[in-house]
């Protein structure tokens, strides 16, 4: 009885062994399709987020890069950019990119248009899209894009801009255009899991650093307007005082006034001359070779510290300028200088014949206490008598932009002519001031207490140290066929750092920290080795009166140096040149050293060399 017990235990437990693995069993292929659900997604998930990251940052890096540039944009150079685009975000699909210049109407009080072009045929922008924007009329705006709605490039819906592209342009300042960067991709997961095909549509807007605006080839010039007064909306931002109401803090010059002249008003200049008969009627001037040691100022005071500042002005060169011409003008040239709280920030030359490179757009940046600057000059007529008594009179446009700036600073207006005031002299009209925003502390601060004497030929402060690029210094503007004429000017060489000390540069001699020039480059599309730049030096003594050391840093941060153009028995040049083969454009930053500690003068000159 016992053992039939037994049995019957043992077979009652094997009945229930038998049936929860069959219970395991079942639950296993319930939840199996759940984990590989899960996994799977986890996967796409992942990748879709990576790959809109990777949009984004790529998009802000190739917003960047167009931020830094000044010539005309191409379409080659765009197209370009989105292999940059899909390099940098490791892209695996389809990717498109569409520019767009955005200057402000004032007369419908909405962003304009200057251009836009789109990559790898996709649509540019429709002229009226910030109006079909206003009017939120998106249903129009689509059928601009075609009928199309496949998920591709071609599609429709797929080149719409985003629903609140206008909200997400910043104030346009007067005279000024910004660069709107929209990046698109067509990301598709690789397996359904509830998420569809997703279009990644980063959009980037940037102000030129170096310029006003940058036109596209081949397109008409839009000009920005530059009398608007500036009326923010969102962001934070609040509005301007009016200079008309009188409830408003008295602010000398209001910010967001014109100058016209007209009614001879010049509230916060030094000067109060003012002269009849300019090309668009009155105007401040004329002004001459006193302006060199005693500036024409102009105190600003904006509606806030530390705020993005925008003057822009016309200005006329008047008469018979001679640039570097040593029968007519001083060591240092015929120059305009502009100054901020009393240091140079340009230094242009000027030739009453627009010689090259003095007929060339200028462009200058760099740091001064904390604040960020640019400068550019284009000019706008020349070869007229519209005031003086020379018919070879020229008006540039002038734009100043100053981030981070302060609430009051002083403007300053310094040319460098030497003959009397009916020969040459220059005059200001149209002046406007804007501010906007919250400004950014520059990346780069000179060491005050290194501070030396002034540069004797530009007035730029020198700081002692090891060669530092990012200091102030006057800029020039050549480009690859201005290298057939060249240009010579005096510099005074050396400095109180030895540079064999500075590993960075890669020379000897003695230096100062600041540049001695800074040239802006076009290279015109032409990069070869069998051409290139020529930069030397010559004191007309074979270097015996002034030995010189020869430094330039170039586009790509790359040192080149030179001590002796010769230094045998058979021939002995203490001059210094260095042949740069294959330049590319940008900046490069000049320096000249002198092999003793002494210092000397001697001519700087750049020019073209061929093989």
């Amino acid at each position: 009885m016992r053992h039939l017990f037994t049995l019957l235990f043992a077979r009652h437990r094997l009945s229930r062994l038998k049936d929860e693995r069959g219970s395991v069993a079942v639950e296993f292929v319930i939840t199996l399709p759940l984990l590989l659900w899960g996994l799977v997604a986890t996967v796409v998930f992942f990748e879709g987020y990576k790959a809109r990251y990777n949009a984004q940052m790529a998009a802000q890096t190739v917003a960047d890069i167009m931020s830094r540039e000044t010539d005309l944009f191409t379409g080659n150079y765009i197209e370009g950019l989105n292999n940059v685009f899909d390099f940098l975000a490791d892209s695996e699909y389809p990717t498109r990119i569409r520019v767009s210049s955005v200057i402000w109407d004032s007369t419908t009080e909405r962003n304009r248009l200057q251009w836009s072009y789109a990559t790898r045929n996709m649509a540019p922008l429709p002229e009226n899209t910030f109006e079909l924007l206003q009017n939120d009329d998106t249903a129009t705006l689509l059928a601009e894009f075609g009928e199309d709605t496949s998920f591709s490039f071609t599609g429709a819906a797929a080149q719409m801009p985003v629903s609140d592209l206008a909200s997400r342009i910043p104030p346009v300042l007067p005279g000024e255009a910004l660069l709107l960067v929209e990046t698109f991709a067509l990301w598709e997961p690789f397996a359904s899991v509830g998420v569809g095909n997703l279009r990644f549509a980063p959009v980037v807007v940037v102000r030129p650093r170096f310029a006003p605006w940058i036109n596209f080839e081949g397109v008409e010039t839009i000009y920005p307007e530059a009398d608007y007064e500036v009326a923010w909306t969102g962001s934070g931002n609040a509005s301007l005082p009016d200079p008309n109401d009188p409830d408003e803090p008295d602010v000398e010059p209001p910010a967001g006034t014109t100058y016209a002249f007209e009614n001879s008003v010049t509230t916060g200049f030094s000067s109060t001359t003012v002269t009849a008969g300019g090309p668009t009627g009155r105007y401040l001037g004329p002004f001459g070779a006193s302006t060199y040691n005693n500036p024409v100022t102009l105190s600003v005071a904006l509606p806030a510290a530390n705020t993005n500042a925008s003057i822009a002005f016309d200005l006329f060169i008047i008469d018979t300028w001679d640039a570097y011409n040593a029968s007519w003008a001083p060591s240092y040239g015929d120059n305009f200088t502009l100054m901020y709280n009393g240091q140079p920030i340009s230094l242009d030359l000027f030739d009453t014949a627009l010689s090259a490179p003095f007929n060339n757009a200028r462009t200058s940046a760099g740091y001064i206490d904390a604040v960020t600057y640019g400068v550019t000059m284009t000019r706008t007529s020349s070869g007229t008598n519209f005031t003086g008594s020379a018919d070879h009179d020229s008006a540039w446009r002038v734009v100043v932009t100053l981030q981070n700036a302060p609430q009051n600073f002083t403007l300053g207006f310094s040319a460098s002519v030497q003959e009397s005031l009916a020969n040459e002299s220059f005059g200001i009209d149209n002046l406007t001031i804007a501010s906007s925003g919250s400004g950014t502390p520059p990346a780069f601060t000179a060491n005050a207490g290194s501070l030396q004497t002034r540069d004797p030929h530009t007035r730029f402060a020198r700081y002692s140290g090891c060669p530092e690029y990012r200091i102030s210094a006057p800029w020039l503007t050549m480009t690859r066929s201005d290298l057939t004429t060249g240009i010579t000017m005096p510099r005074e060489a050396g400095g109180p750092t030895d540079a064999s000390r500075c590993a960075a540069s890669g020379g000897r001699g003695w230096v100062h920290a600041s540049p001695h020039l800074v040239l802006n480059y076009d290279a015109q599309g032409v990069v070869n080795g069998s051409s290139g730049l020529l930069i030397r030096t010559n004191d007309y003594n074979n270097g015996g009166t002034c030995d010189t050391t020869l430094f330039v840093r170039d586009p790509n941060g790359q040192w080149w140096f030179n001590d002796d153009v010769s230094n045998t028995n058979y021939s002995r040049d203490y001059n210094s040149r260095l042949q740069i083969a294959g330049a590319t454009s940008g900046q490069y930053e000049i320096w000249l050293g002198t092999y003793g500690s002494s210092r000397c003068t001697s001519d700087l000159s750049i020019s073209r060399y061929t093989r």
